[in-house]
Parts: structure tokens; C-alpha cells; sequence
């Protein structure tokens, strides 16, 4: 997220890609370092929601919850 946030910061537009589940470790970062300095960072989301096999550890059940909060 914050490695994103520094290539974005220098002019890229950097892709963001990682599972919901560790996103949420990532929602600080997701906060300052992303969304409060408005950078063109582009998020790639995957198990975002609820997912079968993978069990009840890999799914993204708040992932709409807490990015709703992101003042974005």
C-alpha cells in the first residue's frame, strides 16, 4: 500500500493488487497514505465478500463495510 502510495506520490499509477482479507491489515496505510493525499492508486480486489472453498480466514466478509468508511 504504501509502496503504491510512494509511486503514485512520483507521478505513476500504480495498480494495487491484494486479497480483501489482508487488506484490512492495510487500512491505515489505505487511509493516510492513499486516499487523504487524493493518489491516482487503482486497487485489484480479489475474495472480496463471501467465497466458498476457501474458508471463513480468506473471505472479504467487511470488506464493503470498512471501505465505505474511506474517504475516498
Amino acid at each position: 500500500m504504501t509502496f503504491a502510495a510512494g509511486m503514485a506520490a512520483e507521478g505513476m499509477r500504480p495498480f494495487a493488487a491484494i486479497y480483501s482479507t489482508f487488506l484490512q491489515r492495510a487500512y491505515d496505510q489505505l487511509v493516510h497514505d492513499v486516499a487523504i493525499q487524493k493518489l491516482p492508486v487503482r486497487f485489484a480486489i480479489d475474495r472480496a465478500g463471501l467465497v466458498g472453498s476457501d474458508g471463513q480466514t480468506h473471505a472479504g466478509s467487511f470488506d464493503v463495510t470498512y471501505l465505505s468508511t474511506c474517504p475516498i
